[in-house]
């Protein structure tokens, strides 16, 4: 299984299950993080190292969601925010610019810790978007059309999910 082909079926649970899932969602954002990382691990390690590095990367993240639901909505706001602003000053390239990381991980731990599930919606449908129309070569037009029809879907999605949740007793 290629890196494209994990990269689409993390897009997809974000873009449907991001909120329901937040663990998972923390999960994924600091595996793509940690795959963003791996470059600077040192090369004489071997091959399965970068694999081990990024699923332990996962693991923590989740395991911290996990244990703290609070503390959960910060830390994937955080590592969410972190990455959409690496994305955006550094698309596709395997580093992590450090200040753009540490403002963004701010801004999304702020905005995630006060708005909460709202928030969470919002931000994994956008994600769990861009990572699907990563996978195919579109016009422009095609993209932002797609892309706007995903995240609506999506989000819906996971009104529908919560709101149900709510009203049967959860």
């Amino acid at each position: 299984m290629n890196i494209l082909t994990i990269r689409g079926i993390i897009g997809g649970v974000i873009l449907f299950l991001g909120h329901e899932l937040n663990f998972i969602f923390a999960g994924a954002m600091a595996a793509l993080i940690g795959f963003r990382l791996t470059p600077k691990l040192p090369p004489q390690w071997p091959a399965w190292s970068d694999i081990a590095f990024m699923v332990t990367l996962a693991v923590i993240a989740a395991g911290l969601v996990l244990i703290n639901e609070r503390g959960g909505y910060i830390i994937s706001g955080f590592l969410a925010g972190g990455y959409l602003l690496i994305e955006y000053f550094a698309p596709g390239v395997l580093t992590v610019p450090i200040l753009p990381f540490i403002v963004g991980g701010v801004l999304g731990a702020v905005i995630i810790g006060f708005l909460t599930e709202w928030a969470l919606i919002i931000l994994s449908s956008a994600i769990g978007a861009a990572y699907l129309l990563n996978l195919f070569i579109l016009s422009p037009t095609a993209k932002i059309l797609i892309g706007a029809g995903l995240f609506i879907v999506g989000a819906l999605v996971q009104v529908v999910t919560m709101q149900s949740r709510k009203h049967s007793g959860e």
